[in-house]
């Protein structure tokens, strides 16, 4: 099934197993003083390009005309220019600051792609229940054994004083997101030729572990992390296609159920196992644990910290959603315009996950950075096996007002050997990003009955 079905990640939480222990009080007491609510350092860096962080926008700012939920997030910086622009002339005096991948990216585009950076920002905070929630579970977190699973986690970064790589990797996997959402979405694999294959789908999505219609408690003593129903809605000969996916909590190398139905048999069939390696999406350009840059179960490679580096990533990137910018114009040859990219620098963790000896994956080694505000992986570069940069892939990052705090928006794969590159959640045609649902369907919405009742 080569169809971006976009899943959740929590597909691992609460499994079972000897657990590692969480921080002491005494730790857990310099979130929101020696460190920001989230675990970051609160301080800017020694040469002033990264700013302190003020945590003073929650929401919408004052200055800008937002609709709400479910239409566009205007940008609060409209008038800024870039400070300078890096391109494949001098991208070299700024290699300490980027990634392989996106020194490759100058390499195998050298006339047309180009990073304009921006001043960088650090003004923008979660809900009091995020932050509160955060810190429970510094205090009450634990991770097991096997790095698989975690106990006594809710509504916020399960290790925001992370101490290994695998606690590392669950906060960015968990970093905020909406409880519920629904809207519609457009993704486009752009091939080397320029060809575009688009896809619009109709998803709605129930993600409990920040459902605010389910208490610690009772999340803790459930077993279904998620549910997401995916409507296709072109290009015509897959028009009528719906899957629906539960992830599980209690999970071993199988994180998930789903089931399809084609319209062409008029069937509910459940899917195979879709984890790993599994092809997703048009063109097979990304696989089903590069949603998020990495989702899943991490049991098949080794993972180190590889420290943390001051990196140029997308962040504030308004302009890539605006409605003002079509398709046509944004979805460019390669790569997407960088006349509507934004890259700050901000620091970032770095973790090396290495194939295990005796396991399989397409991706030899992988490498993710995680944004120290958010904890969200905003970029990765995955390997072959002989050890080639293979797929440079990427998050923009926006203020969501409506969450609120910024969170990930569009991803973007590239392949680099193909020259072709996947964007998915685009949504400039639409009316806005999906929309917060305040008041989630039943469970029994998320059913293969349910979906049978929708194919009619």
């Amino acid at each position: 099934m080569r169809q971006a079905i976009n899943l959740t990640a929590w597909a691992l939480l609460l499994a079972s197993g000897t657990v590692v222990a969480a921080v002491s009080q005494e730790e857990a007491d310099r979130l929101g003083t020696e460190l920001t609510p989230m675990g970051a350092n609160p301080a800017g860096n020694a040469d002033g390009t990264i700013p302190k962080w003020t945590g003073e926008i929650l929401g919408a700012p004052k200055w800008v005309d937002y609709k709400g939920t479910g239409t566009h997030y205007p940008n609060p910086y409209p008038d800024e220019k870039p400070l300078f622009t890096i391109t494949a002339k001098n991208y070299k005096q700024y290699a300490k600051n980027l990634t392989d991948g996106q020194m490759a990216m100058f390499e195998k585009y050298p006339d047309t792609f180009v990073m304009p950076v921006y001043p960088s920002k650090r003004d923008v905070r979660y809900s009091d229940r995020v932050h509160q929630n955060t810190k429970l579970n510094a205090l009450n977190t634990r991770l097991n054994a096997d790095g698989n699973g975690t106990s006594d986690v809710y509504f916020g970064v399960p290790f925001p004083i992370p101490k290994t790589p695998a606690e590392v990797l669950w906060n960015h996997m968990a970093s905020p997101m909406f409880g519920a959402s629904e809207g519609i979405l457009d993704a486009a694999a752009v091939y080397a030729n320029g060809e575009i294959n688009m896809r619009q789908s109709l998803e709605q999505r129930h993600v409990q572990y920040y459902s605010s219609n389910i208490t610690r408690e009772e999340f803790n003593n459930s077993n279904i992390a998620a549910m997401a129903m995916v409507q296709i809605l072109t290009p015509p000969r897959e028009k009528g296609m719906i899957v629906l996916v539960h992830e599980y909590k209690d999970v071993g190398d199988t994180s998930r159920d789903a089931w399809v139905y084609l319209p062409g048999t008029r069937r509910v069939r459940r899917s195979p196992s879709i984890a790993f390696d599994f092809p997703d999406s048009a063109g097979g350009l990304r696989t089903v644990d590069d949603v998020m840059l990495f989702n899943g179960a991490n049991s098949r490679y080794t993972w180190k910290l590889e420290g943390e580096r001051e990196l140029f990533i997308p962040y504030n990137n308004y302009d890539v959603d605006s409605p003002e910018v079509s398709y046509e114009e944004l979805l460019t040859k390669s790569h997407l315009n960088p006349k509507y990219m934004r890259y700050e620098l901000h620091r970032c963790r770095v973790i090396l996950a290495e194939l295990r000896e005796g396991r399989r994956h397409i991706y030899a080694k992988r490498r993710l950075y995680t944004e120290e505000d958010t904890w969200a992986a905003v970029l990765a570069d995955n390997y072959d096996g002989h050890g080639n940069l293979w797929r440079t892939n990427l998050r923009t990052m926006v203020n969501q007002y409506d969450l609120p705090g910024m969170g990930a928006r569009m991803e973007v794969y590239h392949d680099l050997q193909k020259g072709a590159y996947l964007a998915n959640y685009l949504v400039n045609e639409q009316k806005g990003p999906p929309r917060f649902v305040a008041d989630p369907w039943p469970d029994s919405y998320f059913t293969p009955t349910s979906v049978r009742q929708l194919g009619k």
